[in-house]
């Protein structure tokens, strides 16, 4: 009986030794021919290098991505990727910026960083310089040369997995770009898609499509094309909380400022042409508590130094507004808190002793007293005719005064200095003035009732 009972064993532990041959074959593999694969990505990132700094608690950045990848232990290969709106705007500034974002992703590992509507505002020539500079491949298969047709940027790109070909398409909604950058035009989705999908399917074994698109239109794509494996975006308001899917594809979303990063783990599996089996998903919010990378922050504290040296278009005194009225022109200038003063003598101490009067300084104290991103809210009148330029240094027209919320004081002090009644009267403030810096996070969360008292003046 014994030794029957060791001869079941044996048989036993022999199919189990037999097993874990065929199906474990090494670090991150599943089964022969098939491994596990890890997908990060991120979008909207905006220009969130590092958090402003401006209060505590402030999540994201680029400087907690690098620290929360560096510390992952991902199973098998690992790919990143970025659907677009890395950059902030279309000013100078914002380029500039830019440049050391790319850089940011080329030290994460990045595979490819797609176009969002931002990005397609650039000017033709200006996007092509900047992914000639890139470190990391800026992909679209929308943006095209106006009068040509032919594509500005490279449509896509293949990466090798451990012997998997992997192709990466990059598109933007025509719906996502306001305006498209000078010389440029943006093809619909469908059309890009058309232009290299072909081409790109014949070359791989498994394609993910990166797209700057709403959930409807992302949803489409997937109707549309069984190839994609995988779509990552986009244009929406808030991440997925898990995977979507529609006809062959899998769907996943993130935004929010480099504030949160999405994960994906999957086996690659399949003969000739592979798919995304058994995946698991997850959705990381970048917390405060997560360490800032310092090789990061000081691409931050580079850009700071960069941007301090180089003469911008926002310094010109004759800059135009890019947010005012066509045809409107101001009347009135801005004339600084001082002279509010003789006048106004109560809300002039109210203002003296609250932060506002000191909201410069905490510029200066971080090294962005340079930094249009950080000045608007930090000055007064910042980017309007007569409003605070960067030459003027400290020198005038610093802190949030009493003109950030009223607005050019010199018509209405004039009109009283000559005995004249005011032509106009300020009009009344409440909570949706202040939102235009007290918003998110910058006040975690504002609250009018509670901010209020402290700042309280006038009738």
């Amino acid at each position: 009986m014994k030794t029957v009972l060791r001869a079941i064993v044996v048989l036993l532990l022999a199919a189990a030794l037999t097993l874990a041959v065929i199906y474990y074959t090494g670090p991150g593999k599943t089964q022969a021919g098939s491994e596990r694969l890890t997908i990060h990505f991120t979008c909207d990132a905006s220009g969130r290098l590092e958090p402003c700094g401006c209060f505590t608690g402030q999540h994201g950045g680029l400087t907690r991505l690098k620290t929360w990848l560096g510390e992952r232990k991902d199973p098998g290969p690992v790919l990143k990727l970025d659907a677009g709106g890395a950059i902030a705007g279309v000013a100078d500034h914002d380029i500039i910026q830019y440049r050391y974002m790319t850089r940011a992703y080329a030290t994460m590992g990045f595979a490819a960083l797609n176009m969002g509507g931002r990005e397609a505002m650039i000017p033709a020539t200006h996007l092509t310089a900047l992914a000639k500079s890139s470190p990391v491949p800026l992909l679209s298969a929308s943006l095209v040369d106006a009068e040509s047709r032919k594509g500005v940027l490279d449509p896509y790109r293949v990466v090798d997995i451990h012997g998997t070909r992997v192709g990466i398409l990059g598109v933007v909604s025509p719906k996502s770009v306001p305006t498209p950058g000078e010389g440029m035009a943006v093809l619909g989705l469908n059309e890009a898609v058309d232009r290299h999908l072909p081409e790109l399917a014949a070359k791989t074994d498994l394609v993910i499509l990166l797209a700057f698109a709403d959930e409807n239109e992302m949803r489409r794509l997937a109707k549309d094309y069984y190839e994609f494996a995988l779509i990552i975006g986009g244009d929406v308001s808030g991440p997925t909380q898990e995977i979507l899917r529609e006809n062959e594809s899998m769907i996943l979303f993130t935004t929010n400022q480099a504030r949160t990063v999405g994960t994906l783990v999957a086996t690659l599996s399949g003969g000739k042409k592979k798919r995304l089996t058994d995946p698991t998903y997850d959705i990381q919010l970048l917390w405060d508590t997560i360490p800032q990378h310092e090789d990061l922050l000081g691409m931050a504290r580079d850009y700071r130094a960069e941007i301090r040296k180089t003469p911008l278009a926002i310094d010109d005194p004759n800059a135009k507004d890019p947010n005012a009225i066509p045809g409107v022109s101001m009347e009135a200038s801005y004339v600084g808190s001082a002279a509010c003063k003789s006048c106004h003598a109560g809300a002039h101490e109210v203002w003296e002793k609250s932060g506002h009067a000191h909201a410069f300084e905490t510029l200066v104290k971080t090294g962005s007293d340079a930094d249009p991103h950080c000045i608007s809210c930090h000055t007064v009148g910042f980017g309007k005719p007569s409003g605070y330029r960067r030459p003027m240094g400290s020198a005038s027209l610093v802190d949030v005064g009493c003109e950030s919320c009223h607005g050019p004081a010199s018509e209405h002090i004039a009109r009283y200095v000559d005995g004249k009644p005011s032509s106009f009267k300020f009009r009344p403030l409440g909570p949706g003035d202040c939102k235009s810096c007290h918003y998110g996070e910058f006040s975690r969360p504002f609250e009018w009732d509670k901010f209020w008292p402290g700042i309280e003046h006038g009738k």
